[in-house]
């Protein structure tokens, strides 16, 4: 006689859930049709005076705040190559200068990312809800 069990789990993982379930409910059910805006929507407000007032704040901070950073970065790499007596000049202790400003790279990106941060959530995100909230009005009328 066979001892074998006779109550033997089937090779599917799932075979207890019900014949109906997907593992991903989120994705099975589509969203409700909601109006898209037209390219003329697009256009219209890409010339309206809003728009052009939120990207030209955005340009006039974000370029230069950019170039600062990298001009500010390229100068460390400049002077670690053409530099290196005055890169190994002793300035804090067992610190160099190079060192220095290598560590001065960490609390310069740092400022530039929050300086970005405060003006978008002060200035750039009402100005660019702004100009949602009325394509978005269009697109629903």
């Amino acid at each position: 006689m066979s001892s074998a069990p006779t109550n033997t789990l089937p090779e599917d993982p799932e075979f207890n859930l019900p014949k109906d379930h997907w593992p991903l409910p989120e994705l099975s059910h589509s969203e409700p049709a909601h109006p898209h805006p037209t390219a003329k929507s697009f256009a219209d407000v890409k010339a309206s005076a809003p728009y052009q007032k939120l990207r030209r704040s955005f340009i006039t901070f974000a370029f230069p705040t950019v170039a600062a950073v990298l001009v500010w970065y390229f100068l460390y790499v400049l002077l670690s190559l053409f530099a290196v007596k005055f890169m190994a000049t002793p300035a804090i202790g067992n610190l160099n200068v190079g060192m220095v400003i290598g560590l001065l790279q960490f609390p310069t990106t740092w400022f530039a990312t929050w300086m970005y941060v405060r003006r978008a959530s002060r200035v750039l995100d009402p100005m660019a809800a702004s100009v949602r909230a009325t394509i978005e009005a269009e697109v629903s009328q």
